[in-house]
């Protein structure tokens, strides 16, 4: 396979990878920032990008590309659809205010 190469390491780029990297509470995304600061500034390749992230090589090469095409947008889950809530508000509502008597009063 080709190396990628990651081609705009403008200062400005690379500190918003960094502030990504340090600020985000999300492992997952963590991570794939790391992977493209790895590649931005130390150059390495995909294979020791995953040795450290541990990771596969594809994983490194897929969020790389994806790096690249959509910047650091990228990096972030994108919702997935799935089939409608079936808990209504009246529910949480009503939940929220069982949870909140005091256990003796519920008999």
């Amino acid at each position: 396979m080709h190396p990628l190469c990651i081609p705009d390491r403008t200062p400005a780029k690379l500190d918003e990878l960094d502030e990504l990297y340090r600020t985000t509470r999300n492992g997952r995304l963590r991570t794939r920032a790391q992977m493209v600061l790895l590649a931005a500034e130390q150059r390495l390749t995909a294979a020791e990008i995953a040795t450290i992230v541990r990771a596969s090589e594809d994983t490194v090469r897929r969020w790389l590309k994806r790096y690249l095409s959509e910047g650091t947008e990228g990096l972030r889950d994108q919702p997935h659809p799935g089939a409608p809530r079936q808990v209504t508000a009246a529910d949480i509502e009503q939940l929220l205010a069982a949870v909140r008597r005091r256990p003796r009063s519920l008999g």
